[in-house]
């Protein structure tokens, strides 16, 4: 049997912190679209169920387009079975609109503060594969792994939503205690809430994993992004998981060292060889961070360097991220406007010398006429 692990879709995700707001809508589109996309390869891929771990939306308040477009695809594709357990960004918002709407669909199962369970091959005649969900609260935090019973005879899934810990701490609010979960006969710990990929031994018999967000939104959550994939032997109980790409669009960051520029032409031309190197898709979004030490004279424009390749990337930004070093000895007999202002930053107590160096090179554009960069 085959069953995809996902989470953290957070549909209907702002998404304006670094686009326009068009681009924001397009990509807020995007991510609506992933789950008919996630939902197509599925039923290409021959998996007979879907455990969601937690935070399919990313409001209390669901639009009601996207509702609709996730709703319509369950319906759609109804030899799926969807398990959606919510995450601490979930609320009922969903579930209330598809009650409006009628009756839950029948491949749309649920779960609440006390565990359910679900056997996802009842025709089978091997061995019972079993699901086990819960969803966190203030009420069950401290209690919930503790009334966990599971058949050690089946196969057996659990699902939660929550940061892992290795012990339980003193707020077990939206907190995985992983260690109190070994040796309860779990083959496979479906887990949501930590962003990227991350599979490890759970004890002697199974595994817990976090399959990551589906598709990267800031670029905090740069790098592959996808969901993962298993296959269930039922008649040995043996669990294969393989993580499968799957993000439209990737975000990365780019550190260059601008040490050795002079100007902003000088770092597009280095930038662009860069950039060239790393082949990063035209789809893609991409954040460069400018880094290393640079003189005081030295122009650096982020919106024209940025401005230089808008036209190769769906999305770039720069920022400026080096330090500046003055050569304070150049100016110590200087008795222009200029030296006299450089060694009264020198002399000055109140700032570190990043600082120091910031504020020389800020005056110096002003003392210029140039537009003051911050």
């Amino acid at each position: 049997m085959r069953i995809i692990h996902t989470a953290d879709l957070h549909l209907d995700s702002a998404m304006k912190t670094n686009l326009d707001a068009q681009k924001a809508k397009e990509r807020r589109n995007e991510l609506t679209l992933n789950f008919a996309r996630l939902s197509d390869i599925a039923e290409s891929l021959d998996v007979k169920a879907i455990i969601i771990a937690g935070d399919l939306f990313d409001t209390k308040s669901v639009s009601r387009k996207v509702s609709s477009v996730v709703l319509s695809e369950i319906i759609k594709h109804s030899s799926l079975q969807y398990y959606y357990l919510r995450g601490n960004h979930d609320r009922d918002s969903f579930i209330n609109y598809v009650k409006e709407e009628g009756e839950i669909p029948a491949n749309l199962h649920t779960f609440t503060e006390n565990w359910t369970s679900y056997v996802l091959n009842p025709d089978s005649v091997n061995k019972k594969i079993v699901l086990y969900g819960a969803e966190f609260s203030e009420d069950n935090s401290s209690s919930l792994i503790q009334t966990l019973n599971v058949e050690f005879s089946d196969i057996n899934i659990v699902t939660l939503h929550g940061q892992e810990n290795e012990y339980e701490g003193k707020d077990t609010t939206d907190i995985v205690p992983v260690s109190s979960l070994k040796g309860r006969g779990i083959d496979y710990l479906a887990l949501g809430h930590i962003h990227e990929y991350r599979s490890k031994q759970l004890d002697s018999r199974g595994t817990y994993c976090y399959p990551g967000c589906l598709e990267g939104r800031g670029f905090d959550e740069c790098g592959d992004h996808g969901f993962v994939l298993l296959d269930i032997d039922e008649e040995s109980g043996k669990i294969s998981e393989q993580f499968t790409d799957f993000a439209s669009r990737k975000l990365h960051t780019l550190d260059m060292d601008i040490s050795d520029s002079a100007n902003s032409s000088e770092i597009i031309e280095k930038l662009r060889r860069e950039l060239t190197a790393h082949r990063y898709s035209d789809k893609d979004l991409v954040k460069v961070r400018l880094t290393g030490k640079v003189d005081e004279n030295t122009d650096v424009d982020e919106d024209l360097i940025a401005s230089a390749f808008k036209e190769d990337y769906y999305f770039i930004k720069v920022t400026n991220e080096s330090k500046v070093h003055v050569d304070y000895m150049k100016y110590a007999y200087d008795e222009s406007l200029k030296g006299w202002f450089i060694r009264l930053v020198k002399d000055s107590d109140e700032f570190d010398e990043d600082i120091k160096g910031r504020i020389v090179q800020m005056g110096l554009n002003a003392l210029s006429g140039e537009e003051i960069m911050e």
